[in-house]
């Protein structure tokens, strides 16, 4: 259920998915214990950027920031070398595109002490979905939980992860391939 669902996420974003990828989808679906991804009062707080330069479109609700970008919202952190914000007819947020060396993610989930922090080439954030797609070198945080892939999409709704490896090193060294790094769960009187 989870591989379907996500699968039609990737269609959304224009990205194309083949079928052999299906078992790697669903092991991450099953494995990978990120939780939410959003803190619920998020999408309440003001947005607060800061960069060395920004062009604003106003009429088409686009601003593009440049050069050492910080953003955030609530607990959301994002980092980035070019950081171009898209705002609806409402003027609320609709989705963020964040590109440099690694771009950055950060986000504290609902009843959880660890954030989720996400690294990439390209980040994209749909804040209305709460899917987060992450390309080129790609790697998602939470704990001691390490997930790598050249493409991973975590829609925090679902909470699903998909991911496929590449052709191009993952900044670890490997081609090809999605890893993952689970750490064992602490025994009650551990806690």
């Amino acid at each position: 259920m989870c591989v379907r669902d996500s699968y039609n996420c990737l269609m959304m974003y224009g990205c194309n998915m083949k079928i052999k990828h299906y078992r790697v989808f669903l092991l991450a679906c099953l494995w990978l214990p990120l939780q939410a991804l959003a803190l619920s009062t998020d999408k309440d707080q003001p947005m607060k950027i800061e960069a060395d330069r920004v062009d604003i479109d106003d009429e088409k609700g686009v601003s593009t920031f440049r050069a050492n970008v910080v953003m955030t919202r609530g607990s959301i952190l994002i980092k980035g070398d070019v950081v171009v914000v898209y705002r609806d007819e409402q003027k609320d947020l609709d989705k963020i595109h964040s590109t440099g060396n690694l771009a950055h993610f950060q986000q504290r989930p609902d009843g959880k002490p660890d954030d989720v922090v996400a690294e990439g080439r390209e980040l994209f954030y749909d804040a209305l979905k709460e899917v987060l797609i992450i390309r080129r070198q790609g790697k998602v945080v939470q704990g001691g939980d390490i997930f790598r892939g050249e493409h991973i999409v975590y829609d925090s709704k679902r909470d699903t992860v998909e991911a496929r490896g590449g052709k191009t090193d993952n900044g670890e060294g490997k081609k090809g391939r999605v890893q993952m790094t689970l750490q064992p769960g602490k025994k009650d009187d551990q806690q």
